[in-house]
């Protein structure tokens, strides 16, 4: 896998089902969706600092958070052929 991709807008709305061919569109859905990844996993990553020196502190909510997460990332991209691999237990 590369980390340049210049196809990656339309691959993105591609795997989450929006045939939008606009590029200025697919940017900025790609861009607000990516910005609410980054809160997610700061917020995460702030309470994993938190957690490892008292981890007494958020207990298994880190754990629950991070699933809840992915499975909105994997919801927000059904086709995504990397979340494939990732099956949630009911």
């Amino acid at each position: 896998m590369t980390w340049f991709n210049s196809q990656h807008l339309q691959q993105a709305s591609a795997y989450a089902d929006r045939q939008k061919n606009n590029l200025v569109l697919n940017y900025f859905w790609h861009f607000a969706l990516s910005m609410v990844e980054a809160g997610k996993l700061l917020f995460l990553a702030l309470g994993s600092v938190v957690h490892a020196i008292f981890p007494w502190v958020l207990n298994f909510k880190l754990l629950e958070w991070r699933v809840n997460a992915l499975e909105t990332l994997k919801n927000n991209f059904p086709n995504d052929p990397i979340l494939k691999k990732i099956n949630f237990d009911k």
